[in-house]
């Protein structure tokens, strides 16, 4: 015999046992014993007339059967029908989640989980799927825009080598220590993307292998400057820096923090002109966190792309778009880094052309 599939069906005939087990059981009982008790206490009443005790012992014996039987069929179809509907109100919702977790693996992430307040587990089973259902949505469009995003960066520095192999085979461009620079620092940009891809995968995974632990916050100031200052140096660009008044210590991890900072420095360095200014300052609160500014007299933001920096390969207003010089990736990083942290990052402009300020507050 072929099982049911359908979990209301096996719920139904799992409670239909169940009824038919306790009738069975009521009835036995019922058959055993009444009929002894009913001639016990008959008995007790003194009558000795065999006609009279046979008639009664008979007229028990029917009246009983007619009201077990009457009670057996009234109590199973009244408690199979409550268990249908009972059976009905537990399946249809499942049912619902099922053909929704089909359209889900099949891509269509756009479906609506009827809420059923039958039960507070299934109210919250379909709180749960809906909350899946928007991140699987979100995590796919975002798949799919690094994906068009990177085919976009890997365009240029692709098309740039390709152009100079293809050159050099036709003798139309030398073998010269240009055009070998050139395509070094194609493949220089190319191992950044995929170094920067990596990392990122990791922030936004939350897999980061942080090693927190006591760092003063000047000392985060003072590497971070030390290491950048040769680039500004070969731009024209001065990078001053301040120390809190009262140097607090925060718990990090200084490599990764560093990297943050390197990513600010970075960025401040690309969208601001020779001779011009770039600064480091630091403030401490008296819950203990610090905040660390990196502010640029460059290019600014404009107030709607405030927190569209921080996306990644962002295309924004033409002041800050990617030169090439970086993945497009390293405010992404940052901020994913800092928030691992427990952390803000956060930038502030007056507008286009007034210089920027990026916020990076350390608990």
């Amino acid at each position: 015999m072929k099982r049911p599939n359908s979990l209301a069906m096996r719920i139904m005939i799992g409670q239909v046992v169940v009824i038919a087990v306790g009738a069975a059981t009521l009835a036995a009982t019922a058959v055993f014993l009444a009929p002894r008790l009913f001639a016990y206490h008959f008995a007790q009443t003194g009558e000795t007339d065999s006609h009279v005790r046979d008639h009664a012992q008979q007229a028990f014996e029917d009246s009983f059967v007619l009201a077990i039987a009457f009670g057996v069929i009234a109590s199973i179809v009244g408690a199979g029908l409550l268990s249908w509907l009972l059976t009905r109100r537990i399946s249809e919702p499942i049912e619902h989640l099922a053909q929704a977790a089909e359209a889900v693996a099949a891509g269509d992430y756009n479906v609506t989980i009827p809420h059923d307040t039958f039960a507070r587990e299934l109210d919250a089973l379909s709180n749960s799927f809906d909350d899946m259902a928007v991140q699987l949505a979100a995590t796919e469009t975002s798949r799919r825009q690094l994906l068009a995003d990177l085919a976009h960066e890997l365009r240029t520095p692709a098309a740039t080598l390709e152009a100079h192999i293809d050159g050099m085979e036709d003798g139309i461009v030398t073998a010269s220590a240009e055009n070998y620079a050139v395509m070094r620092q194609q493949v220089a940009r190319l191992r950044r993307l995929t170094n920067d891809i990596r990392t990122l995968t990791e922030v936004e995974a939350h897999a980061l292998d942080l090693h927190p632990q006591p760092t003063r916050v000047s000392a985060i100031i003072d590497d971070a400057c030390r290491a950048a200052d040769r680039r500004f140096a070969a731009k024209g660009v001065l990078l001053t820096s301040t120390h809190c008044t009262n140097d607090a210590t925060v718990d990090v991890d200084p490599d990764r923090i560093q990297q943050v900072m390197a990513n600010l420095l970075e960025n401040a360095l690309r969208h601001t002109p020779a001779d011009g200014l770039v600064s480091v300052t630091c403030a401490t609160s008296s819950d203990g966190s610090a905040t660390i500014s990196v502010s640029d007299n460059g290019d600014g933001i404009a107030p709607e792309q405030l927190e569209a920096v921080f996306e990644r390969f962002h295309r924004g207003d033409t002041a800050r778009r990617s030169d090439g010089a970086g993945s497009g990736l390293g405010l992404t990083i940052a901020r994913g880094i800092v928030n691992d942290h427990g952390g803000t990052l956060t930038a502030v402009s007056d507008g286009e052309g007034y210089g920027s300020q990026f916020l990076l507050r350390l608990p």
